[in-house]
């Protein structure tokens, strides 16, 4: 078990963020969260990277729980690997690509330790496993953005994390650099096979058949959970978003049409 949330709430400004969530995730399991704006994916992302505490619940995070002794949050954030459609927007341009990679071992924007032999070979080796090798030496800002988020991909894997979170990564991506950069995440799980993964979108589209496990988020509180194929069916869909839908798979992906 990677991490455990039993009966957890989360109340901020008087305002009931998550309620009764209990979800577990084991090692080598692919989710994926869906739910729309405002259901409260954000703050539970924020529990499971120890930058939230919750209102009421037991959290278990990698062995440790908050306020319990040995618990550290940048332990836990040292086992968590972390993407998102605006994290690329904190990386100077001027930055090449293998010091963007490399402050992934540190967990920082930017590079400020001096790296070690062995940190410089765990890059060139994320590099080489998702064929990126080529582009070591290039200025951050000189790549497109689908390029730059393939990048932060690598950065996110560098350590090999035991968790590896991916918030909204396709925000901002047109077609093509989307889907190089699912492409290259059916191809992470050849290399990082341990390595859990948490896929938040509110886009069908984006959901390929490399996922095993399913969450439906709505107005914080957990619709269902399951395997895949128990969870993504019309019904439920049409149950979260307020709107009866078909749901069609074609090719290992999802689409969803109105009635």
């Amino acid at each position: 078990m990677l991490f455990l949330l039993d009966h957890v709430d989360k109340i901020k400004k008087g305002r009931m963020l998550l309620r009764d969530i209990t979800w577990q995730v084991n090692e080598g399991e692919r989710w994926l969260i869906y739910g729309l704006n405002g259901a409260g994916k954000s703050t539970l992302l924020n529990i499971i990277n120890a930058y939230d505490f919750v209102t009421q619940g037991d959290v278990s995070l990698f062995g440790t729980s908050p306020g319990h002794q040995g618990y550290s949050a940048h332990n836990v954030r040292k086992q968590i690997g972390y993407i998102s459609g605006s994290l690329r927007d904190r990386f100077a341009e001027g930055e090449i690509v293998q010091d963007v990679v490399l402050s992934g071992i540190y967990k920082s924007i930017g590079l400020y330790e001096k790296p070690t032999d062995h940190d410089m070979k765990c890059v060139e080796q994320v590099l080489e496993d998702l064929n990126m090798t080529h582009f070591k030496a290039h200025y951050f800002g000189q790549l497109s953005t689908g390029e730059q988020q393939r990048v932060l991909l690598a950065r996110a894997l560098v350590d090999h994390p035991k968790l590896l979170i991916l918030d909204e990564p396709c925000n901002g991506l047109d077609y093509v650099g989307r889907e190089q950069l699912l492409e290259m995440l059916s191809n992470i799980k050849q290399s990082y096979p341990q390595t859990a993964i948490i896929y938040v979108t509110h886009f069908m589209e984006e959901v390929t058949s490399e996922f095993t496990h399913a969450l439906l988020l709505k107005a914080g509180r957990i619709q269902t959970l399951g395997q895949v194929e128990d969870v993504l069916t019309a019904p439920q869909l049409s149950q979260l978003l307020d709107m009866k839908v078909d749901l069609y798979r074609h090719k290992q992906r999802y689409q969803i049409v109105r009635q």
